[in-house]
């Protein structure tokens, strides 16, 4: 009773040292009495009295209250059975055990939210701190591997309906044996295919296992999703069986989506890192071809550009030369063999995507090729083809064609620059440099000897009695000759030799870097090859169209049947018929022709002959070029120091 009368006014007591300060901060908030800074002893004793008198009430009834709820806990205590001593102790045990598996329970849910919460941050980290993101994947593998003591650790990622390892940690390169699966194939793409993950604590037990580390015993298999969407499979191996459980299973399998979100997310960062790059790349590529009308340089820069931006094996572009409908030239190639880098032939992806006009792609031993056409307007020009080991990507095909489209205007813009040089140069004829590029280049080739200290001879040719077969044949034979003069003179001389048209029928030559004896057994066998050959003409007499000489036969043949069968008025005899035939000419149908030949003379002078004076050297090997036709032509002269 004592013990239970203390208790009471403990209770009042601490009622009361809560209500009365609260009570009357209230009140004095509310104005209702005098703030207590202004409050007299006998106010403060009048209010103390007033306010134990109205809070005593529900103290009492609060005090009541706590007792009966204490007597009723006593009750029910003293008729519980208290009998069976050991089956409250079991009771008790169990409850223990319960309480101990409740706390382990949540214990490995706060591990979980733990575990979760830090590789969310890791990998939020990470997205936002590497560089890359393969840098990205190593990270997540690392923070993986390690929180739940597995041996190594792989991520597979979807490209193509292929699943391809894109990284791994704490394994040797050599310990690798597959790095690709398809879906359905192994535990890796069975994950892929069925959608969820798969806990294999032995798996030489799982009929599905593929080997793809040797040493693997346990694996935990789990496709990393971005929402429904699979991405890839995330790998987690043992060299020990049954060392994962389902905890380690389920850790895994709750943060595989979030993991998903962020490779996804890093994914399009890289995408669009990526894309941002190439559009760069790309407007530097426009600036520099379009910078250029030299058709070598764009071509170059074209395919370095390709090789700069996509891993290749050879990359090759050719353009389609006038003559050559079986191959097309190469202006500029990557990891080709110079001694077969001149000419691409037009046969399988080639040949398809020159006449189609679109990309063709091929798998070969070495890897694949790709023959990309190079158009203008409707017309192809050339090709881009490709060899690389390994496929190339959706982005890759679209960064290629992006590129060729940029080219093929630099291209169509180098063609049509050399297609106005080469009539601003060339002869429009014999198709040789003309007299102004002569004029213009003999300056640089007379300075590049003297600093060199080279020889350099200059040739003087004249076509023989030319004006002759003008006169007798007409212009359009004197044209044919000056032609074939010159094809014989392009396939006889050195590539660094310039030929050009110099007047009417004279031609002028620079041979560098050749002595002026060098030089005469050059021309005279030039001369020999002119000399030697046939030049077939025909009669350019009037002729009557094969088709109305036709049709005439067949009137006179048609005309004397019906003579035939009205014998009184025969009016197609013979005389008539033969009349008929005289004047139209039938009997002068056939062509006839003559052959003729032409000849030269030549006069050749030497650069140093002359202590490389231009003039001078053009006027020696004139004055050579005139002493050949007073020879009797046909000849080779050449000016030595002792006939000026």
């Amino acid at each position: 009773m004592k013990k239970r009368f203390i208790v009471k006014i403990y209770l009042i007591l601490s009622i009361f040292t809560v209500l009365i300060p609260t009570s009357s901060i209230i009140l004095a908030q509310q104005k209702i009495i005098p703030s207590f800074d202004r409050w007299r002893i006998n106010n403060f004793t009048f209010f103390l009295l007033v306010t134990l008198s109205i809070s005593i009430i529900p103290t009492l009834f609060l005090v009541n209250k706590i007792t009966r709820i204490y007597v009723k806990i006593k009750e029910i205590k003293n008729n519980l059975n208290m009998k069976n001593e050991k089956k409250l102790n079991k009771f008790k045990l169990k409850n223990i055990d319960f309480f101990f598996e409740e706390i382990d329970k949540i214990s490995r849910e706060a591990r979980i939210l733990q575990f979760e919460n830090r590789i969310l941050y890791d990998t939020a980290l990470a997205i936002h701190s590497t560089a890359s993101f393969q840098e990205l994947l190593d990270t997540i593998l690392a923070r993986l591997t390690t929180h739940i003591n597995a041996d190594f650790g792989l991520i597979f990622l979807l490209e193509n309906d292929e699943l391809r390892l894109k990284a791994y940690s704490n394994i040797f390169d050599q310990d690798i044996e597959k790095t690709s699966f398809r879906i359905g194939e192994g535990l890796v793409g069975w994950s892929v295919h069925k959608g969820e993950g798969i806990l294999t604590r032995d798996v030489q037990n799982d009929y599905r296992y593929i080997r793809c580390i040797n040493y693997t015993k346990a694996q935990i298999t789990i496709p990393i999703k971005m929402y429904e969407r699979i991405l890839g499979v995330l790998v987690l191996g043992s060299k020990k069986s049954s060392d994962f459980n389902e905890s380690d299973f389920k850790l895994i399998n709750t943060i595989s989506g979030e993991i998903g979100l962020a490779i996804n997310n890093a994914q399009l960062t890289e995408h669009l890192k990526k894309e941002n790059e190439n559009n760069q790349m790309l407007f530097k590529l426009t600036k520099k071809i379009t910078s250029s009308v030299e058709l070598n340089k764009v071509a170059e820069i074209g395919v370095k550009t390709i090789i700069g931006v996509i891993n290749v094996k050879s990359c090759v572009l050719a353009i389609l030369e006038e003559g050559n409908e079986d191959v097309l030239k190469i202006i500029s190639s990557y990891g080709t063999d110079k001694e077969k880098s001149q000419f691409l032939e037009l046969k399988e992806t080639i040949r398809e995507a020159f006449t189609e006009k679109r990309s063709v792609e091929q798998k070969i031993d070495t890897g694949y090729v790709y023959s990309i056409p190079i158009l203008s307007k409707e017309n192809c020009i050339g090709i881009l083809h490709i060899n690389t080991e390994n496929i190339l990507t959706i982005e890759e095909i679209e960064l290629i064609n992006s590129a060729v489209t940029s080219l093929s205007s630099a291209l169509e813009n180098a063609f049509l620059y050399k297609s106005v040089e080469t009539l601003a140069i060339r002869d429009g004829l014999t198709s040789t440099y003309n007299r102004r590029y002569f004029q213009d280049v003999i300056d640089e080739y007379t300075k590049k000897a003297q600093i060199n200290n080279e020889d350099l001879s200059l040739v003087m040719l004249d076509v023989d009695n030319f004006k002759k077969y003008n006169d007798t044949y007409g212009h359009i034979v004197g044209d044919f000759i000056l032609k074939k003069i010159a094809n014989i003179m392009e396939n006889s001389l050195r590539h660094d030799d310039i030929i050009s048209r110099y007047g009417g029928d004279e031609f002028i030559i620079i041979l560098p870097n050749t002595k002026i004896e060098e030089a005469k057994i050059i021309m005279e066998n030039i001369r020999d090859s002119i000399s030697s050959y046939k030049f077939e003409i025909d009669d350019e007499k009037k002729e009557v169209e094969e088709e109305k000489v036709a049709e005439l036969k067949e009137v006179i043949e048609v005309e004397g049947k019906k003579g035939n069968m009205f014998k009184g008025e025969n009016l197609f005899n013979n005389n008539f018929k033969n009349w008929i035939i005289e004047k139209v000419g039938l009997n002068q149908f056939n062509r006839t022709s003559q052959s003729f030949n032409v000849t030269i003379s030549v006069g050749i002078s030497s650069l140093m002959h002359t202590n490389y004076d231009k003039e001078m050297l053009i006027k020696n090997a004139d004055k050579s070029s005139l002493e050949s036709k007073r020879k009797g032509k046909n000849q080779v002269s050449i000016c030595m120091p002792e006939l000026n």
